[in-house]
């Protein structure tokens, strides 16, 4: 039996846990174009600037059909804090595309607080993105809820390159206190669909992932669910869970201490920027972000949002270990 490895991401929030040699796979695919991406990836981790995003998240609109109690859709007074009229105009996301492809852009996703295969164009977008060669790396994450056979050989036939599912749960019972409105046994029977079907079609991308979002409700499942999981997919992902109220101190749920232990930081403003439906830019991926805002893509093209003094500020801020200024990610890296 293979060893089961384990990877922190840059924050100190996420641990992934694999069997594989995850790397190697996207190294086979694209050679040096994957290598010297992952190595400003590293660069941007240690707080090195980059004069584009290398990761760039569009939210076509604000809408899920679960209320999972972790998340802002779980809770009216929050719904209604983050909520926005609009859907991104598939001509706005085409030249939002283009100009990541121009500055060489290497990942993009297109999902963040919402359900993307609640989005009626989502296919559509997605042969958009894998049409262009700068763009290697595509995130898809879901509930799987709506993940039908037809839906799965769509998304197998497009550039995705990681495929992320949500459970959070190794039972039943467990999931149903979480993630209300999806049907688990649905949830698990798509999945499982999913990953034959890539199989079938012998290819090894997209990777696809399973996440357990770590809390007092389902922390004593987590050794079996990674046992069930990780012989099964490319990796498990156990995330610490981040309170989702920040700015009322809301930690009723969470698990105060990180997956790994050491100091967290945050490395999101030398990495990623993050685009809503209604063309606000936000740079991160907290349920808050809003009131952080850095821009909006209907006033100012990415690359110069990410050049903006409310960006620089940002990145001095994290850079100097000063987050007061900044009350959102002082309290994101909240440590019990």
């Amino acid at each position: 039996m293979s060893e089961i490895k384990t990877e922190s991401t840059s924050a100190g929030r996420v641990v992934n846990n694999s069997k594989k040699d995850i790397d190697a796979i996207f190294v086979e695919k694209y050679g040096s174009k994957w290598t010297e991406y992952r190595k400003k990836w590293n660069d941007a981790s240690n707080y090195i600037f980059q004069d584009f995003p290398l990761f760039v998240r569009f939210e076509n609109q604000f809408k899920c059909n679960a209320r999972c109690i972790m998340c802002v859709h779980g809770h009216a007074d929050l719904r209604n804090d983050y909520k926005y009229k609009g859907y991104l105009p598939f001509e706005v996301f085409k030249r939002l595309v283009d100009e990541c492809d121009e500055h060489q852009c290497p990942s993009v996703g297109v999902s963040q607080t919402n359900e993307p295969l609640l989005d009626p164009d989502i296919i559509e977008r997605l042969q958009y993105v894998s049409s262009k060669k700068n763009i290697i790396d595509i995130h898809f994450n879901t509930n799987a809820s709506l993940l039908t056979e037809e839906v799965s050989r769509k998304l197998l036939d497009t550039n995705i390159t990681r495929m992320n599912f949500s459970i959070d749960a190794y039972t039943e019972e467990t999931y149903n206190k979480i993630r209300l409105g999806l049907n688990f046994k649905n949830v698990i029977k798509n999945i499982e669909n999913f990953i034959n079907l890539r199989e079938k079609l012998n290819v090894k991308l997209p990777i696809i992932r399973v996440s357990f979002l770590l809390q007092e409700i389902n922390k004593h499942e987590l050794e079996d669910f990674k046992r069930y999981w990780v012989d099964k997919v490319d990796y498990v992902s156990i995330q610490r869970y981040v309170p989702i109220s920040p700015f009322d101190d809301d930690r009723s749920l969470a698990i105060s201490e990180s997956p790994i232990s050491g100091k967290q930081k945050c490395s999101y403003p030398f990495e990623s920027l993050f685009i809503h439906g209604d063309g606000l830019v936000v740079p991160c991926a907290s349920h808050r972000a809003k009131h952080i805002s850095v821009g909006n893509i209907n006033n100012n093209s990415i690359y110069e949002i990410w050049h903006s003094e409310k960006m620089n500020e940002l990145r001095m801020a994290h850079k100097n270990g000063c987050l007061k200024s900044t009350k959102l990610c002082d309290t994101c890296l909240f440590k019990g």
